[in-house]
């Protein structure tokens, strides 16, 4: 698949999700009252399924990369520099995705957990530090390092500080929804400039912007790189990215089915990534995307 095709197909699902922010701009509840199920237990799993992939990603590639530059550092002080920064880079992303996890409504009614800064890194060790260790001990030599702008933290974050900064309560926490909701382009913020650290690690209210969206739509990224990493995928770009798109259609979805977010959410949010996609995947000047394979020119 060249680079113009590849171009197609991000500016036809741009296209797709601009037509998904007008409707939701004139339909926003009309649409969660119709979608929602209250207590869904496929489309609670679901959403959940596509934040732990993520991260599950985002953890992976942290190791193959740290291997990468790891090896490409000869001088004593560049390596220790090295260590330093992917331990403050593991220990931050434990963080975030062990809160995830515990503020997560499929562990919140069976586990009591205190959510604080210990239990979530625990929590976020316990599940992902086997797969930073498979990406350190992987062939990081093949990986664009590239890619890193991408899968770090940033979209967690982003989506994090819109939710602390714009509140925008769920669907599904509105007691009445005609009288209490407010179209998106109507939201004010809180006055906050920063994120506190109650804020990074505690469940919210907010469903502005959709942070699920945003990693639905970098799933089509991100899965068709996995080639570089194991040969053997070589060749099955395309089907890796058909099933990261369909994983993401069935996230963003299901997070409307469960009243956590609004149509605009969702497509603000897809808007967002794809421009990220836009931004770090496609090269500057011809040629086509580095994870892909050159033999895939159909």
């Amino acid at each position: 698949m060249n680079n113009k095709t590849l171009s197609r197909i991000f500016i036809v699902l741009a296209a797709v999700f601009a037509a998904a922010l007008l409707c939701g701009t004139l339909y926003d509840l009309p649409v969660a009252q119709a979608l929602y199920i209250k207590d869904c237990a496929p489309a609670t799993v679901t959403g959940f399924t596509g934040f732990a992939i993520y991260f599950a990603c985002c953890t992976f590639f942290l190791g193959v990369l740290f291997r990468q530059l790891l090896n490409s550092s000869e001088k004593a002080l560049r390596r220790a520099v090295v260590v330093a920064a992917f331990v403050y880079l593991y220990l931050s992303t434990a963080i975030l995705l062990g809160a995830g996890i515990l503020n997560d409504r499929l562990f919140t009614g069976v586990f009591a957990f205190p959510v604080t800064f210990g239990s979530c890194l625990c929590t976020g060790s316990v599940f992902y530090i086997p797969l930073f260790i498979f990406g350190a001990v992987s062939n990081g030599t093949r990986y664009d390092k590239e890619l890193v702008k991408i899968i770090m933290t940033f979209v967690f974050l982003l989506s994090t500080y819109l939710n602390c900064t714009v509140i925008r309560p769920h669907y599904r926490l509105l007691a009445d929804p005609a009288a209490e909701f407010t179209p998106w382009y109507q939201l004010k913020g809180t006055g906050k400039l920063f994120m506190s650290i109650p804020d990074l690690i505690s469940s919210h209210p907010g469903s502005f912007t959709s942070g699920h969206a945003m990693y639905g739509i970098l799933f089509l990224v991100l899965f068709p790189t996995l080639p570089e990493v194991f040969p053997v995928l070589k060749g099955k770009e395309k089907i890796l990215m058909i099933t990261g798109g369909a994983i993401g259609l069935a996230v963003m979805f299901s997070r409307m089915i469960t009243g956590d977010n609004y149509l605009s959410d969702i497509a603000l949010g897809a808007i967002a990534a794809i421009k990220m996609c836009f931004s770090y995947a496609l090269p500057k000047k011809g040629g086509r995307l580095k994870f892909w394979s050159k033999n895939n020119d159909a």
